[in-house]
């Protein structure tokens, strides 16, 4: 069960990412929307303090794809600054707040044009930020994490036929047997893809799953998460449908056939290949209209419990995924908001919390939720 405890104003007019990250013993959190990111306190009873705010680059945002991240010995706060077309690193200080320390702007061959989403890869002697964009110009790159935050240009591909980077607003990382591996959602071009990446940060496409019309549910492919279970490697894709998108030129190819909605869920190979494997569809007694953020809450040998955002069911799905790869809903919380992309779980000693905001301009406000093993 999720049980509010917590709600706050936000300086922003909204919520479309929200990271946290723990420093010295405290616990922080980061709300980014239309306007500047919001900076709070967390306590172990799930309680938030605003402490203050940070300006972003011409004031454009809205901050996407945060992530914070120890790099080299120091803290940081990636974020996508969409609208500003470029990348920001912020120095987290010992009080939480932020220091701007670099700005990366797109250029000709980065396709940061409306940079929506990140992902740091930690290597043997390296660290790399990746980057994806969605409408201007699609592609995934690149670039080395150096100690003072800067970043520099490692390699980028332009999307193709091929592969899933039109539109990545969900990645992430495994590591199988010495090897990395990275796994992107293509919201434009309607699949999943994996990529080998290297020591030195280079990359290549390992394979491409693509959307079908029978038991496939990836076209509008939004959030990309993953777990291990035992020896089994698995990512869990959820979608937004391109049918709930209104917005006149902004769905690329408009012939698409809807046949319900489903979180998918990967098996992953020793190649680092995706391998289908179940599909959890959505029905009357599950809330996965519109998923548009897919949280880990908690994760041993045997099974992992994650919550299902989403923006068209105003809801938070719990589900657990077992070991063989299958995924059974636990319960749901009507949160009453739509939730695009601003959720986050967070523990704290023994206690697993939940940081929500909705897209919305009218609610303006950052939730948290305390996780709890009541059933109702």
């Amino acid at each position: 069960m999720l049980n509010k405890t917590d709600i706050k104003d936000i300086s922003a007019n909204n919520t479309v990412s929200v990271t946290s990250y723990e420093k010295g013993g405290n616990h922080y959190v980061y709300a980014g929307g239309f306007g500047d990111v919001d900076i709070f306190s967390l306590n172990k009873e799930g309680k938030l303090k605003p402490i203050g705010t940070q300006e972003l680059y011409l004031k454009k945002g809205p901050a996407r794809g945060m992530i914070a991240d120890k790099i080299e010995g120091s803290d940081f706060l990636f974020v996508a600054n969409k609208y500003g077309n470029a990348i920001e690193v912020f120095k987290i200080l010992t009080d939480g707040l932020l220091e701007r320390v670099s700005i990366t702007e797109d250029t000709d061959s980065t396709y940061l044009g409306t940079a929506i989403t990140l992902q740091v890869v930690h290597m043997k002697t390296s660290s790399y930020l990746f980057a994806g964009g969605l409408e201007e110009t699609p592609g995934l790159s690149c670039f080395q994490i150096n100690g003072d935050g800067k970043l520099t240009h490692i390699q980028s591909i332009k999307d193709n036929d091929k592969i899933h980077t039109d539109g990545i607003i969900g990645m992430f990382t495994h590591k199988i047997n010495g090897n990395t591996f990275l796994y992107t959602g293509g919201f434009h071009d309607n699949g999943v893809s994996s990529f080998k990446v290297y020591e030195n940060g280079t990359f290549k496409n390992i394979n491409n799953i693509d959307d079908n019309e029978t038991d496939r549910y990836l076209t509008g492919a939004y959030p990309v998460t993953g777990v291990k279970l035992g020896r089994n490697h698995y990512i869990i894709v959820g979608h937004r449908h391109h049918k709930y998108y209104k917005r006149a030129g902004f769905i690329k190819n408009t012939d698409f056939v809807y046949h319900g909605d489903g979180v998918s869920i990967f098996k992953i190979n020793k190649k680092g290949e995706l391998l289908p494997h179940f599909v959890l569809k959505n029905d009357e007694n599950t809330k996965l209209s519109g998923q548009t953020r897919i949280e880990i809450l908690s994760v041993n040998k045997r099974e992992a419990v994650l919550a299902v955002a989403t923006r068209d069911d105003a809801s938070i799905q719990l589900c657990k995924l077992n070991k063989k790869g299958i995924l059974q809903p636990l319960s749901y919380c009507e949160t009453g908001f739509s939730i695009y992309y601003g959720l986050k779980s967070h523990q704290i000693g023994d206690n697993h919390f939940l940081i929500a905001g909705s897209n919305s301009f009218d609610f303006k406000k950052l939730v948290t939720y305390k996780v709890s093993n009541e059933t109702h």
